[in-house]
């Protein structure tokens, strides 16, 4: 069997490494991103590193638009048989008290929705032809709480209790769903060195392996996981040791 991926936010980061190192293993992929500019880029670099890639913008939090883009790659290719649900956003992070009602369901929409409707719509056909890997990005913050982020830590706690129930549901048919929890990572989104002063400083005092990931690293993961048919309902901390000793850190 020929396999084709969905990956979302692949227009960077963890997504975009993703997309490529499945590409170099034969994989035909859908570049999945809101920023159809940044999409568009990372599927021509994909093609022209002699993969094949086809750029799809989708507002993943979009019911109609996760249909178009799924359609899409049915009709250029076949029925998906990978889907790494990889698309989230951090913040606004505030005290619990202080979340709007309007960024908790913008949030819960790109983290969590997004996953719900990709897989409402895969899962059955994926169930047909008796095949389906299923990754999903979550966090170390779906482990632990988070002061100052509850809406984030809720999206991926919820992102962690779903995998598991779709790797219990759909395991008989062929289907794996699996969740990958990163801690820092090298991206726009997951380092934030903004975000306080000495920022990197603090976020390596707490790491033992005095480090932050690569999105490579994460893309091998995930590359990992597709690979195995009996590797379902895990959940696997890539955080170079921080929640082995120190739960999350406060920043």
């Amino acid at each position: 069997m020929e396999n084709i991926a969905i990956v979302t936010g692949a227009g960077n980061g963890i997504g975009e490494a993703t997309a490529k190192r499945f590409a170099a293993d034969g994989i035909r992929v859908a570049v999945v991103d809101i920023d159809e500019t940044r999409a568009a880029k990372v599927a021509g670099e994909i093609t022209e590193a002699g993969g094949q890639a086809l750029a799809v913008r989708c507002d993943v939090s979009k019911a109609e638009q996760v249909e178009t883009c799924i359609a899409k790659v049915e009709e250029t290719w076949g029925t998906p048989t990978i889907l790494v649900n990889n698309a989230g956003i951090g913040g606004p992070f505030h005290r619990l008290d202080e979340v709007s009602e309007s960024e908790w369901d913008m949030i819960f929409g790109i983290n969590v929705k997004s996953v719900y409707l990709f897989c409402r719509n895969l899962l059955p056909k994926m169930k047909e032809i008796g095949y389906g890997r299923i990754v999903n990005t979550a966090s170390i913050q779906g482990l632990y709480g988070s002061p100052g982020s509850s809406t984030y830590v809720a999206t991926k706690h919820a992102m962690i209790g779903y995998t598991r129930n779709i790797a219990a549901e759909w395991g008989r048919y062929g289907i794996t769903c699996n969740a990958v929890c990163p801690g820092y990572v090298q991206t726009a989104m997951g380092v934030q060195e903004d975000k306080v002063d000495d920022y990197m400083r603090r976020v390596l005092e707490k790491t033992p392996t005095k480090s932050v990931a690569t999105p490579q690293e994460l893309a091998a993961m995930n590359a990992f996981l597709v690979e195995q048919g009996y590797i379902n309902g895990g959940v696997y901390v890539m955080d170079g040791g921080i929640t082995a000793h120190v739960g999350i850190m406060e920043v």
